[in-house]
C-alpha cells in the first residue's frame, strides 16, 4: 500500500510541476524514508533499532532541494543521479506507448492458434 501511494504521489508531483512550469508555482515532494518522530510509537511499533532521519534534517534537506530545483527531494539518497535514472526509464517506458499491441503479446497467441 505504501509503495503504491508513494509512487502515485511522486508521479502526480512530477506531472503537476511540469504542468505549472512558468506559472510561478512549483510542486515538490519530500521522500525522507523513516523519520525519528512519535508516528511509529503511537502505532505501537518499536523502531529504536532502525536508523531514522532527524526531523530537522528532513526540513533542511527539503528547503535545500527546493533551492536546487528538485521536484523529488529524497534526503537520504546520496547520489541524485540514481533518482534521475529511475525517472528517465519510467518516462521512456510509458511515454512512447503505441496504439498497437506489442509483438511479445501477439507471438504467444500465434503459437497457440
Amino acid at each position: 500500500m505504501y509503495a503504491g501511494s508513494l509512487a502515485g504521489t511522486v508521479a502526480m508531483s512530477q506531472t503537476l510541476h511540469a504542468e505549472l512550469e512558468g506559472s510561478g508555482v512549483s510542486v515538490h515532494v519530500v521522500c525522507p524514508g523513516i523519520v525519528a518522530t512519535e508516528f511509529h510509537a503511537v502505532q505501537g511499533m518499536d523502531l529504536s533499532a532502525v536508523p531514522r532521519m532527524r526531523p530537522e534534517d528532513v526540513v533542511t534537506a527539503a528547503l535545500a532541494g527546493i533551492e536546487l530545483g528538485e521536484v523529488v527531494i529524497a534526503p537520504g539518497v546520496q547520489e541524485a543521479g540514481l533518482l534521475e535514472t529511475v525517472f528517465v526509464a519510467d518516462r521512456a517506458a510509458f511515454q512512447g506507448q503505441s496504439p498497437q499491441i506489442a509483438s511479445r503479446y501477439t507471438k504467444s497467441r500465434e503459437a497457440a492458434g
